[in-house]
């Protein structure tokens, strides 16, 4: 469950929901593709359930109703879920509702409404619920904690940067403009797991990630890739060589030094233009990355 502010603005907007809806109970589920779905708040009639069993069971599961609605982005009624071939948390649900949650036009997880007794849609229903989906980003962007929760599928916890999530969504925002995606790849760094432990390694993750943050401008966006992984995004295409040059230095011109250990490293980076040199995402993605390695092949 997150923080006490989160369930709390749920409780608050569920109060204001249930005169138009008349539900029994209800959960909100967040969805992250890597530790997959959790609740972030429910009625407290369902608080005494163990969650943990219910998440590891919605997750395991082949096809859940919750599912239909991240893929389908729309709110979706079941008159009976027990004649759909689906997992279902419980056997009071006798109907339920399930809204997408959307912020900035992402679906972060789902509302799930609950009814113990059959539950007949009607069109005053439909419109309700047209409306609270559509205006769901709205209550949540004046919600500073609630917005703070959503952006995190783009945050890398480690670094505090930019995950690979970011990528796709910020060339969708941007695919009329003409970006250099600088790949950056740490050179030698398994040899410093090896040596002085992971704990180590990722305080030199931490460290090479503020350097490049540090001596980037604040119209570029630098992204951890993952593991020892950088993107740097940037529209100062006449000065792309300037910036690689200045990531070297800004990693190898001083060495790291944690706990009294002094760590000497490297990076390399390959670039390349969009759409100069395909108009295809991975492809660009994939030539700096090819770049990449061929400097890495000649140290």
């Amino acid at each position: 469950m997150k923080e006490n502010k989160i369930e709390a603005f749920f409780e608050k907007l569920m109060i204001k929901t249930r005169p138009h809806l008349k539900f029994d109970g209800w959960s909100v589920i967040e969805y992250d593709e890597i530790n997959g779905p959790s609740f972030i708040s429910l009625s407290r009639k369902y608080k005494k359930y163990d969650l943990e069993s219910i998440e590891r069971k919605i997750s395991n599961s082949q096809s859940t109703l919750f599912d239909t609605v991240l893929k389908t982005r729309n709110w979706k009624y079941v008159a009976d879920p027990f004649k759909l071939n689906v997992w279902m948390p419980g056997s009071r649900i006798r109907s339920w509702i399930g809204v997408p949650l959307m912020f900035d036009n992402e679906v972060f997880g789902v509302l799930n409404i609950d009814y113990f007794k059959p539950k007949r849609l009607t069109f005053k229903d439909k419109l309700f619920l047209n409306s609270f989906q559509k205006n769901f980003s709205i209550y949540a962007s004046n919600f500073k904690e609630l917005k703070s929760l959503f952006l995190q599928k783009y945050i890398d916890h480690l670094t505090g940067l930019k995950n690979r999530h970011f990528i796709e969504e910020y060339f969708e925002k941007n695919n009329r403009d003409r970006i250099a995606i600088i790949f950056c790849d740490l050179n030698k760094f398994k040899a410093v797991n090896d040596t002085y432990g992971h704990r180590i390694g990722d305080e030199v993750i931490k460290i090479v990630a503020r350097r490049i943050r540090n001596i980037l401008k604040s119209t570029d966006e630098i992204v951890r890739y993952g593991g020892d992984e950088f993107i740097v995004l940037t529209k100062n295409i006449e000065n792309v060589e300037t910036i690689k040059l200045r990531i070297k230095n800004a990693i190898k011109k001083y060495d790291i030094i944690i706990e009294g250990k002094r760590i000497k490293i490297g990076i390399s980076c390959g670039h390349a233009i969009y759409p100069d040199e395909s108009t295809d995402f991975w492809e660009i993605m994939h030539l700096a990355d090819l770049r990449m390695y061929s400097e890495k092949g000649e140290r």
